[in-house]
């Protein structure tokens, strides 16, 4: 069964000049996903303006994923951590034991454009971690490049849940197939560009769950990119 997201019927949230799309919106009581899918309980497209932060994740024990798709962020948490996020990266954080993450948009004159997502934690008592690694557009083109696992497999980032996160950079015309496991599902987010999915056109903004499915199979119809979360 494949369930689409449009981009429209994400809720938008502005404050000022810093605009958030939700695509799991905890408010609206009669959206099915609310809660968000499978072990994926949210993911915001952020465009922060310059010195503003993203916006905050619900206080709870979660894995976030933080993708920075154009410009740079500041991040820093109540344990003191601190450090910078570039364009390229992606970032794990494990938010457990009462640590607060914030990240800021790091220019003064630049919006930034980044996606954000948070995952239910394992059942592990690990403290909190945190980790970051560039993923380069050369290795994400025309492949499903692995950018997080719970064994970090692939040079990527470690997490703990049973979760797998794929980017891709794709050129028109560009197909690619990824199968599930029994009882798995995923969501596919389109970040840019517009690709087919068994039929459906999606464009970027636009997501898509899949459940009881054998695989997700797509074709590029113009310079695109994607993220793919394979989800327990």
């Amino acid at each position: 069964m494949i369930t689409l997201l449009k981009s429209e019927d994400r809720r938008h949230v502005r404050s000022g000049v810093h605009d958030t799309w939700m695509t799991f919106d905890p408010e609206n009581r009669l959206d099915p996903l609310r809660r968000g899918f499978h072990a994926l309980t949210s993911l915001n497209e952020e465009n922060p303006a310059p010195e503003m932060g993203l916006y905050p994740h619900a206080p709870e024990d979660v894995e976030i994923i933080t993708y920075v798709r154009e410009g740079s962020l500041v991040h820093q948490d109540n344990s003191g951590t601190f450090g910078h996020l570039e364009a390229g990266e992606f970032q794990h954080t494990s938010a457990r034991g009462g640590v607060r993450h914030r990240a800021l948009n790091d220019s003064i004159i630049y919006t930034a454009h980044v996606f954000q997502s948070c995952i239910t934690s394992g059942i592990g008592e690990g403290a909190s971690v945190q980790e970051q690694k560039r993923f380069p557009i050369a290795d994400r083109e025309g492949i499903l490049r692995l950018v997080v696992s719970p064994d970090g497999r692939q040079a990527s980032l470690r997490i703990d849940q049973d979760v797998r996160m794929y980017s891709s950079v794709l050129l028109d015309g560009h197909h690619l197939i990824h199968e599930l496991g029994r009882g798995r599902g995923a969501w596919l987010q389109i970040v840019k560009g517009r690709i087919v999915l068994r039929g459906h056109e999606l464009r970027a903004g636009d997501g898509a769950a899949l459940d009881d499915e054998t695989s997700v199979s797509f074709t590029a119809r113009e310079p695109a990119e994607i993220l793919l979360f394979d989800l327990a």
